[in-house]
């Protein structure tokens, strides 16, 4: 697995937290992007469509971009190709 998984998330969200903890279960590695501590990543954030936190970017090996708004486990698991 070749993708890249982006998660932009803030201390004070549960559902970041959680989803966090579901991707690391899954043996997912991703990297974390927390909007509070950085200005540029909240951002990218609201450039993406955010109104809110987790947003979850998968860049997949052929180049297209997967974006997961809230921590939707259906969604991820359709867009990481573990269902």
């Amino acid at each position: 697995m070749a993708q890249k998984v982006i998660i932009y998330t803030q201390v004070t969200c549960g559902p970041c937290q959680e989803e966090k903890l579901w991707l690391t279960q899954q043996g997912i590695p991703f990297e974390d992007r927390d909007i509070r501590a950085n200005d540029a990543y909240l951002q990218e954030a609201i450039n993406l469509g955010a109104s809110a936190t987790p947003v979850t970017v998968i860049e997949h090996e052929d180049g297209e971009k997967t974006v997961v708004f809230g921590f939707d486990r259906q969604k991820l698991q359709e867009a990481l190709n573990l269902s």
